[in-house]
């Protein structure tokens, strides 16, 4: 298992080592650079390539949002969403409760929310143990969790790993944020009755919805086709999903070039502190407001 954990002193570059459970950047001081700066001066092994096989394309009206999708995460509700994407399912449904603030719900073919696929229901998948993972990488805590941090730019929360030794279960829970952007999917009051409806995350809904409701995958590009969907519930006209595809099946002239900052990276925790989001004693500021740098066909989105 492998967790990393930032110094609470300012960071330093050059050679690391490690001191504890601490990373240490030894040498000389970083110089002080806007968060642009920083961006445009980030060394290319940094920006992480996304896999296709994982990429989901849905066109809306307004624009086409990118999602990737954690298997990681959610390995079973991932390979529901293919499934069905791949036999076209989603393709000319609507988005039939749109909440300002809070989620956008579609994925129903009846569209009122009591609809689904013929397929059976899925088993929850709200969190995993941390000992699942080597890839979290704590950034520090906030109001919300003791732990909080990303896996590849999908923001994370986990208890305390000391928690471990005090639990029947052994188990120490890690599990995604409900942030804007975040994707997730609906379920009725049985925890176990996901099927095909799914949310996309418009406001922080962390303390309502983490660990109640299975998060598989975040927006990576085109969050802001999602200010265009039709509020209400029902809304009076709703935003039809034009088209929904698995990256790895658009032609390639369609693609996106996309990578993804490397949320493990110090160029990222400078960016963090550069911008305001992260403190030397390790306090997020709000999680949800970080937006995850992304190059998009050769442009640095934030």
């Amino acid at each position: 298992m492998r967790f990393k954990k930032f110094p609470q002193a300012a960071l330093i570059v050059g050679a690391a080592f490690a001191v504890g459970t601490t990373v240490v950047f030894a040498q000389d001081e970083a110089p002080l650079l806007s968060p642009s700066e920083i961006l445009e001066g980030a060394p290319a092994e940094i920006w992480r390539p996304v896999d296709h096989e994982n990429l989901l394309y849905m066109d809306l009206p307004a624009g086409t949002i990118i999602i990737e999708m954690r298997p990681d995460f959610a390995p079973l509700h991932v390979e529901r969403i293919k499934e069905l994407t791949r036999e076209g399912f989603y393709d000319g449904l609507q988005f039939h409760r749109v909440i300002e603030g809070f989620m956008a719900q579609g994925g129903d073919p009846k569209g009122d929310g009591t609809g689904g696929s013929d397929k059976p229901d899925l088993q929850a998948e709200f969190a995993r143990d941390t000992l699942e993972t080597s890839e979290f990488f704590q950034i520090g805590r906030d109001r919300t969790a003791p732990r909080i941090g990303f896996i590849d730019g999908m923001p994370a929360g986990a208890q305390p790993e000391a928690l471990r030794a005090f639990r029947a279960d052994r188990k120490v829970e890690l599990w995604p944020l409900h942030c804007p952007g975040v994707m997730s999917m609906a379920r009725a009051s049985d925890p176990n009755s996901a099927n095909s409806q799914f949310f996309l995350m418009i406001g922080d809904s962390r303390l309502n919805l983490d660990r109640r409701y299975t998060g598989w995958g975040w927006i990576i590009d085109g969050f802001e086709a999602s200010r265009r969907i039709t509020r209400g519930e029902p809304p009076t006209r709703p935003t039809p999903i034009i088209r929904v595809r698995v990256g790895s099946e658009v032609p390639v002239s369609e693609r996106r070039d996309i990578a993804v900052m490397r949320t493990d990276s110090e160029t990222f925790v400078r960016y963090l502190k550069a911008s305001g989001e992260l403190n030397d004693h390790g306090y997020v500021k709000d999680i949800c407001d970080i937006k995850v740098p992304v190059r998009v066909d050769g442009e640095i989105e934030r």
